[in-house]
């Protein structure tokens, strides 16, 4: 690199390596001049992040346990495949289940209490609603009586606007 490059030049080149990188193949690497390197190296940008590294050429820890795995399942006949796979779903379960924090016997009643007095407060503010509406709707459906439906109608629609002004002056414009 020369010294006239800008920041932005340098950060261009970058980028362009990056996605010759990410476009070549796993066995390959880009190889870059000893000379790129070194002046890279003397500008002290490390402003842009990771750098591009030739590839190790072997596996890593977790990228071998991984290969392990899948040898592992590829042992074996159809069924001590799928015995091996529920024995070790069962066993993941069972792991699962001893990192749970079980609460106490009082924490459970009290939870349990609280869980059926609101189970039984929504269920008669639900029949009340329920009732209230079923009287609205019989009594609108008696002959000669389709003044109720008309007048809660109109409630209806001033209720709405009303919501609607109101609604439409707190919000701000950005």
């Amino acid at each position: 690199m020369s010294a006239g490059d800008t920041l932005d030049d340098k950060r261009k080149r970058r980028r362009e390596l990056r996605r010759q990188a990410a476009e070549a193949s796993p066995v390959e690497s880009i190889e870059a001049d000893d000379d790129q390197i070194e002046d890279e190296e003397e500008d002290g940008d490390d402003s842009s992040g990771r750098g591009i590294s030739e590839r190790k050429g072997r596996a890593t820890p977790s990228r071998r346990a991984l290969q392990e795995i899948e040898e592992a399942k590829a042992e074996g006949n159809f069924i001590t495949r799928r015995i091996n796979g529920l024995l070790e779903y069962i066993a993941g379960v069972r792991s699962e289940v001893q990192k749970v924090a079980w609460p106490t016997r009082e924490e459970t009643r009290r939870l349990t209490g609280i869980v059926l007095v609101v189970m039984i407060l929504s269920s008669i503010t639900l029949g009340v609603i329920s009732l209230l509406f079923s009287a609205f709707i019989n009594a609108g459906l008696q002959p000669g009586s389709s003044a109720i439906f008309f007048v809660a109608l109109i409630i209806t629609v001033v209720i709405f606007a009303i919501y609607v002004r109101r609604s439409n002056r707190r919000t701000t414009s950005f």
